[in-house]
């Protein structure tokens, strides 16, 4: 996962609901598949392959097909950043997420009705295929939308190339400490796993194929308000304060940029939620804010010069730990260690 306004209660669960809504986009893209000319309701990179290929060898159909399906997700994330937009006003994002993933189910439900309830041999057959198509491409742009919100470079949850690309870098990355992320190979895995299932069953007994998919997001959205009630304490409307975005360029390319950041960890290296606080040699407190879940932070001094970095650990058990920063127009890095937990006294 990335970074919130807070430390997180539960973000385990959190990351699973990621784990869940992924399941559900592998299912639903496998029902598509089959009922409308190889396309996807959720990976947009496949229907613009295909797109590219119906182009070059003038099949119009496929490209009409796959209009038809980018369409519908693209109108799904329209809907699903206004739903957020419009929820963060009076609710925190944790609940616009929750609201967002219940507009889908319910989109989902009103396509698998008008899906089940509509005769293959009708006149209307075709048309049928369409709603099935372009609806659930509604559902997965709204999901993408929502999942937006759960990280500053978002958790996808159907187009994994990012992050496959990203877990699989972050195993053999050697200048940085490892640190095992499940999330990103649950969320391949299940993919895969989902899709697997649901070719069978969609082969076995096509008419429950698209139920598999409304039943996992009814699931995500029982997980996510569980989220939600154990974050329920101090939250206020608004979108997530969330924590930068980690840094990829290289020293050079980062020049003037004079910012202050690292990680909190414990002695054993495993990161620690904290409070850092930036105070200046006049003992002003110039920056403040908490660590992220993976125990990173990043702020920007007012200016160059020497400063004290304080990094005050939530929950108590172990001191504080301050550290001397300059900051010359570079980004300076720190990984601060926080000591062994102070002994109980009688």
């Amino acid at each position: 996962m990335t970074g919130f306004d807070h430390p997180e209660r539960r973000p385990g669960l959190l990351g699973a609901v990621t784990v869940v809504l992924t399941a559900a986009a592998g299912a639903i893209d496998v029902v598509t598949y089959f009922a409308f000319n190889q396309v996807f309701a959720s990976t947009m990179t496949g229907n613009l392959v295909l797109l590219g290929l119906g182009v070059g060898q003038g099949e119009w159909d496929q490209v009409v097909d796959n209009v038809c399906a980018m369409l519908g997700y693209c109108g799904g994330l329209v809907i699903g950043t206004l739903v957020c937009g419009v929820a963060m006003r009076r609710l925190p994002w944790r609940n616009a997420v929750g609201v967002a993933l219940t507009v889908e189910f319910a989109l989902l439900v009103a396509v698998g009705l008008y899906w089940w309830g509509v005769d293959d041999g009708s006149v209307t057959a075709q048309a049928k295929v369409v709603v099935l198509v372009v609806g659930a491409g509604l559902a997965m742009g709204i999901q993408a939308a929502a999942m937006r919100y759960i990280g500053p470079a978002g958790t996808p949850t159907s187009f994994l190339s990012g992050t496959v690309t990203n877990w699989v870098s972050s195993l053999v990355e050697f200048h940085q400490p490892f640190r095992w992320n499940w999330n990103s190979p649950l969320r391949i895995g299940v993919m895969v796993v989902a899709a697997a299932g649901n070719a069978v069953l969609q082969h076995q007994v096509p008419d429950l194929a698209f139920a598999a998919p409304i039943v996992l997001v009814a699931v995500a959205i029982v997980m996510m308000a569980r989220v939600t009630r154990a974050n329920h304490g101090g939250l206020v409307a608004g979108e997530p304060q969330f924590a930068p975005v980690p840094v990829d360029a290289g020293e050079d390319d980062l020049a003037g940029a004079g910012r202050v950041l690292g990680r909190v960890v414990d002695a054993s290296g495993e990161p620690r939620s904290a409070a850092v606080t930036l105070v200046d040699m006049a003992g002003r407190q110039v920056r403040r804010e908490d660590t992220a879940v993976d125990g990173g932070f990043e702020m920007e001094p007012p200016d160059d010069g020497q400063f004290v970095l304080i990094c005050t650990p939530r929950g108590g058990g172990v001191p504080p730990r301050a550290v001397m920063v300059s900051v010359d127009g570079a980004p300076v890095r720190h990984e601060v260690v926080l000591g062994e937990p102070v002994p109980a006294t009688a």
